[in-house]
Parts: structure tokens; sequence; C-alpha cells
């Protein structure tokens, strides 16, 4: 059969309806005893399973259909977004080693590098995500053995080289991981890019119904080997029924994330032209400093972008603003079906902040033109208060 696209394979991957009596899902299982016919197979670890944490039919379902989507050896699946990032981390660094971070890393995960890193002996470096890739040389040690970006950034929304940023990394030894989550497995190829591990919240785009937290990390050979053993000695897994609302988010993602795409063009590019807006951060859009690198690197863009209002208007007017939205929730996370939108909050240490408020939106997949008519809406609210 020709290669066939990532469409499908979301679509298909995973299901084993021949062993399965005909059914196309694979079941649910919720087990921690798998039983052996006799002591010598349990001595001897025979059989397909051997523990419930360690894995089962419904496990092996959703994680193989994600590696099958990324192209990948194997990919594990852990408890929330934060639990990849951290496995994936944690999997390959060690007393001594030197890790790189960008300076607008997802709030959680900074939290992550700067308490518990330096706790093992590991010493993190936060760098400029904007930086030449010779500027991100000079940060280097002969320790240095992992390069994490995440391109774009998750509030910013800077776009990172990564080729420039994979060679670098390859030339000195160390490994890059990437958190995959804007881009996902359909618009980044991240191990055709050449990075060594991927990250990727699960919680938003494949499970696409805000009703799961689950995250994904994984790799090729050895680098794979060693986060799934890594994931095992610690005792990380997912909760079946969770597995199963992820695996089944799969099956729509495709034609979620092109209509979150439509939305969130949409909105950012009437949004950029309000007079009250200041910076509009969507790599997508031409006006963006690195969409360059977007054109070069994506194939799409998803519905989670930044803008920027004047630093001059008032808390009162922000807030009636968003408070008098129709179509967007308050809240964290994203990637569900539901419009969301927040106002960005985060540290930086080495990079300059936005000159004025940052608002994040979420596109999510209703009608384009009731999104549009909203944000209008709330932006006649900000002007009269």
């Amino acid at each position: 059969m020709t290669k066939i696209s990532k469409n499908t394979i979301a679509t298909h991957a995973g299901l084993n309806p021949k062993d399965n009596h005909g059914i196309p899902n694979p079941p649910v299982y919720h087990t921690s005893t798998i039983l052996k016919p006799n002591l010598d197979d349990y001595r001897n670890h025979r059989g397909q399973y051997d523990y419930g944490r360690l894995g089962t039919p419904t496990s092996e379902a959703t994680e193989k259909a994600v590696a099958a989507l990324y192209g990948c050896d194997d990919i594990v699946a852990v408890p929330s977004g934060l639990a990849a990032i951290t496995t994936g981390v944690l999997a390959v660094v060690k007393s001594g080693d030197q890790a790189l971070f960008p300076d607008s890393l997802y709030g959680s995960g900074r939290r992550f590098v700067e308490n518990v890193l330096p706790r093992i002996g590991v010493e993190a470096v936060f760098y400029d995500p904007t930086a030449s890739v010779s500027d991100l040389e000079g940060l280097t040690t002969k320790n240095t053995s992992l390069i994490y970006i995440e391109t774009p950034g998750s509030l910013t929304f800077e776009m990172q080289d990564t080729k420039g940023i994979v060679d670098l990394a390859h030339a000195k030894g160390a490994l890059v991981a990437a958190d995959n989550t804007w881009g996902t497995a359909l618009y980044y190829d991240v191990f055709g890019h050449g990075i060594d591990i991927v990250i990727e919240a699960g919680t938003k785009y494949i499970s696409g119904h805000s009703d799961v937290s689950i995250g994904f990390v994984g790799g090729n050979g050895e680098v794979g080997k060693a986060i799934r053993n890594y994931a095992i000695n610690i005792g990380l897994c997912v909760a079946p029924d969770d597995h199963y609302l992820a695996l089944r988010g799969l099956r729509t993602m495709p034609l979620r994330m092109k209509q979150s795409e439509q939305n969130g063009l949409a909105l950012a590019r009437w949004i950029e032209e309000q007079p009250e807006v200041v910076g509009m951060l969507h790599p997508g859009l031409e006006s963006h400093p690195q969409h360059h690198l977007w054109k070069r690197d994506f194939t799409g863009s998803c519905g989670l972008f930044s803008f920027i209002l004047d630093a001059g208007i008032a808390d009162a007017a922000v807030d009636a603003m968003v408070n008098n939205l129709k179509l967007f929730g308050i809240g964290a996370s994203w990637g569900g079906f539901e419009s969301l939108i927040s106002e960005g909050q985060f540290k930086r240490s080495v990079s300059a902040r936005p000159n004025g408020r940052v608002i994040r939106i979420y596109a999510g997949v209703e009608d384009t033109d009731d999104l549009l008519a909203d944000i209008e809406q709330g932006f006649e609210q900000m002007r009269k208060a």
C-alpha cells in the first residue's frame, strides 16, 4: 500500500478488530492483576502482559496510535502534559549535566526546571528563544546533554530555529527535546526535523474535549527505550478510561484542528487591525518576526495565539472586554472544542517581557462568524468602559 496521510493514520491507528470480535474500538481493560496459567509462566514473564500498570490492550492501542502518527519507535502515555515534560527530561539527564531551556517555557515546566533539576545536580540554563544559534552555542559546555525547545512558545509564540539547534546539539553530543503540543504530529514533523524526544500534552488536541489529563513522550532507538524504562521505574501509568477517551479524540483531531486553525487565523487577522492592539503573536501571520521559520518547518497552525494590548488600557476596560464575551470561556488549558481566553502570566529571566498586556486566545471549533462577532462586541465593551 502506498504511504497514507497522517489524517488517515489518526483514523485507523491502534485498531485491531480481528482480535476483538470484530469490534473496531479497543476494549477498556480495568485491571491491576493479570493471571498466568501456571507458575512457570509467571516466573518467566510469559505472555504479552504482566501487570495492569505495565500495559494492557487499552494502553497499548493508544500508545501505538500516537507512535504511528509520529512515525517513531515508541510513545509512552503519562498522566499529564507536565508529566510528559518531566519524564522526557529526567529520562536522559543525570547529575553533573547541563540542560538548556527556552525562557518562554510553559510555566509549570519552568517550575519543574527551577525547583527539581538543581536538587539532582543538573545545571539548568534558560536562553532567549529568539537568540541566534551562535549565541546559544556560547551557553553550552562540555556537560551539555540536552537542549529543550518549545516552538512556538506557549504564551509569547516565538519560533525557534529547529535545524540550527538540532545541528548544534548533535555536534555537541547532546539530545534535543521538543514540546510539540502546539503543532502536534499533524503540523510539525518532529523526527523529520532531527529532534530526539517528542513531548505532547494529549490533554489538548489529541483528547480534544477538555475532559482528560494525559501526556505523551517518546523517541526512537535507545532514547525511546530510556524513556519507557524511566516511566516504568517511577511507576507512571494512565487510567484505562483516559486512554480510551484520548484514543477516541484522536479520530477527529484532523477535523477539529482544521476548524481551530481557520478560526484562529480569522480572529488574529481581525484583532491585529484594532487600534488598541500593539502586537500580534501568531506565527502563521506574515507580520510575525519569525514567520519564515514557521513557514519552513510547519504545515499548519493551531488555534492558540496571543495579542498585546496597549499598556495604558485600564484593568477595568480589559475586564469589561473579557467578562462580556459569550463564546470564550475564561480558563486554563486549550485544544478542546470550546474557545478560551486568558491573560498571560509568565516569568522571564533572560529575555524581554512584551511591552503591554498579553491576552491569549484559543479558538475552538465554533462557527467562525460567531466568534468574530463575539470578539468584536467584546472590544466595543472595552471601549465603552
